[in-house]
């Protein structure tokens, strides 16, 4: 049996089971005082996250986003940073010098420091990323807090990051330059977090494969609405320009660190006017419940069976999708 023949999300199950444990967050933590400190980690490679001709500081402010990125989603602001590279004796060293150009920047917009890590010569380049952050105990988001009965939203909008995708995949070079194009939330995190709102999950994945996850979780199911979904402009370009379903590229391909949360009724218009006065967006875009999770097309309810991206998985609509 091949990896490929197991799926990502069983073989996290696996290990799971073999270590006795459980993933339920963005990020582990544990209790210092009045703080909880953040660690979390994620990997590329080159060949499978970073497509050919992507300027390396570009790849390496991607690489340093989506490792901040799981900071952001449990509220938390990203303090120290580890990075290890398994690189190959014939890898170019101008892009290594590039790629933690870039990983330079990101870290410095989000004052992180980089403290430490490991450098071993392997195959092509494969870099892992450990950062190491903190939130207070009272402010702290966690996917266990979605409940029945409450709002969900989303930051920004969706479908950007999959769209350039797409474009890439078509032989538009300039998508594969979007692909990349992410930014960790750390300010609307935070603020979010200030707010009173506590459970949160950024969509790496898409927003599909969270709802999944989080009904697998908490049994709590996902009331979405199609019409409601902010959907950026350039994934409604690409949609009919290629004849893709906009629910695969906005809410089932994931590449994009967006974050979703769910709230109180009764807490929803303060979070919104809140959020827009300190220039961030957010979109309410359905409900959770005590049912499966569903998507309304205008009247019509449909149950969703998609679970978004996944590694080795196969037989997809997003076959040879490179992640």
């Amino acid at each position: 049996m091949e990896m490929k023949d197991i799926g990502e999300r069983k073989i996290i199950d696996s290990l799971m089971e073999m270590f006795s444990t459980i993933v339920e967050d963005d990020s582990f933590y544990f209790n210092k005082d009045d703080t909880y400190i953040l660690v979390t980690t994620d990997t590329i490679t080159k060949k499978t996250h970073i497509p050919e001709k992507v300027d390396p500081q570009k790849a390496g402010y991607f690489f340093g986003a989506l490792n901040l990125s799981d900071i952001a989603a449990m509220g938390g602001i990203p303090r120290y940073f580890l990075s290890a590279y398994s690189v190959s004796r014939e890898f170019n060293w101008e892009y290594f010098l590039g790629f933690n150009k870039g990983l330079k920047s990101c870290l410095e917009r989000h004052s992180t420091k980089l403290v430490g890590g490991d450098m071993k010569e392997g195959y092509d380049f494969t870099a892992t990323g450990i950062v190491i952050g903190e939130v207070e105990s009272n402010r702290i988001m966690k996917r266990i807090n979605f409940k029945p009965g409450q709002v969900v939203a989303v930051t920004n909008s969706l479908g950007y990051n999959a769209a350039g995708y797409f474009l890439w995949k078509n032989g538009e070079e300039k998508g594969a330059e979007i692909m990349l194009d992410i930014e960790p939330r750390i300010g609307e995190g935070r603020y979010l977090s200030y707010l009173g709102v506590n459970a949160a999950m950024d969509l790496s994945d898409g927003l599909f494969s969270s709802i999944y996850q989080i009904k697998k979780q908490t049994g709590t199911g996902f009331k979405i609405k199609m019409e409601s979904i902010p959907v950026h402009p350039l994934a409604l370009e690409v949609a009919k320009k290629y004849s893709i379903p906009i629910k695969e590229i906005a809410l089932n391909f994931g590449g994009e660190y967006e974050l979703m949360f769910s709230v109180d009724y009764e807490k929803w218009e303060n979070v919104k006017t809140s959020m827009e006065r300190e220039g961030f967006i957010v979109t309410k875009i359905g409900e959770t419940w005590k049912g499966e999770n569903t998507i309304l097309y205008g009247e019509k309810e449909v149950i969703i069976n998609e679970r978004g991206y996944e590694h080795f998985s196969k037989g997809t609509f997003l076959q040879g999708r490179r992640e």
